[in-house]
């Protein structure tokens, strides 16, 4: 069965207009407060909420069940999503994402709600003419892809980097794992490639590193949380990704699968060359094991005493 947040039936908000006609006198003074305060009216109990608005906890619940929801609950997860989208950090998100008593079974239901809306949403929300123009971008052979994510992101830049070089040459990352930014920067091309990835908070160093490659004459291509983010400003194209959780930090399914998409097309593009450059890898691969280049350390062993 399909969530709140994964099915047609809207945010809470479109769902109060379309039933509103449905709605007895109670319900709908109910959910004129619901519209107004929303999505923070539904970060308290079905009992506070109730109370707070001079009803029973039995209209709540009838309420959300007209609405087309599951439950109070499932409600309350669609809410805890819209207003973790506007805190900017976890410290912000903290109290509305843990501050509620839940087990540790709604703890993986809540996560895996939020990832289900987050890869639904970052499908939906996909702007194909970019995803094409970035996929046919990094499937040509001219020029080199620099990968920058930092913090959190460095491990989606990481796998990204990783199968890109699988599929072209002249991948490699900036920031974690990898030389010196700035003595990197020393080379950039006009043929030359930034894939950048900026999830909130947005730092100055990103934005430093792509205003260089574009003043090379280089392409920034951006894969970001937000069309406000100060490195989509600069970007030749971007892509939008959905970082909503059940927890204080971000979640990086949705970028995963992003990166996934792109690395599949990708190798579509150039199916012939990387079925030749995996068959390579192979052979490298079994020449290593034959070799024996890697080996566990053998025990030194200790001279008998006469």
């Amino acid at each position: 069965m399909k969530s709140s947040l994964q099915n047609s039936g809207g945010l809470l908000t479109e769902r109060l207009v379309r039933h509103s006609a449905d709605l007895t006198g109670s319900e709908r003074a109910l959910a004129d407060a619901l519209g107004r305060e929303y999505p923070h009216a539904l970060l308290e109990s079905a009992t506070a909420l109730a109370a707070r608005n001079g009803t029973s906890a039995s209209t709540v619940v009838r309420l959300f069940a007209k609405l087309g929801y599951a439950s109070y609950a499932e409600a309350q997860r669609e809410a805890r999503a819209e207003v973790t989208a506007m805190l900017q950090t976890a410290g912000q998100r903290a109290p509305v994402t843990i501050g509620a008593e839940r087990s540790l079974l709604q703890c993986v239901d809540d996560a895996l709600l939020h990832d289900q809306h987050n890869l639904t949403a970052t499908r939906e929300g996909l702007n194909m003419a970019a995803f094409e123009a970035m996929a046919l971008r990094l499937a040509q052979d001219k020029g080199r892809i620099h990968v920058l994510a930092q913090i959190n992101s460095a491990p989606v830049g990481s796998w990204l980097a990783l199968h890109l070089n699988m599929c072209r040459p002249g991948v490699q990352e900036l920031g974690a794992g990898a030389m010196d930014t700035t003595d990197q920067l020393l080379w950039v091309q006009p043929e030359d490639v930034l894939l950048a990835f900026s999830i909130r908070r947005y730092a100055s160093g990103p934005v430093k590193v792509a205003q260089r490659f574009r003043e090379a004459g280089a392409q920034v291509m951006v894969i970001t949380d937000s069309p406000a983010a100060p490195l989509a400003a600069l970007a030749h194209e971007h892509i939008l990704v959905r970082t909503s959780n059940a927890s204080p930090f971000d979640s990086y399914t949705a970028a995963f699968f992003l990166c996934n998409a792109l690395v599949s097309a990708v190798a579509q593009l150039r199916h012939a060359v990387v079925s030749e450059a995996l068959k390579r890898r192979d052979a490298l691969w079994k020449d290593v094991e034959d070799q024996q280049l890697i080996v566990s350390e053998t025990p030194v062993r200790k001279p008998s005493r006469r």
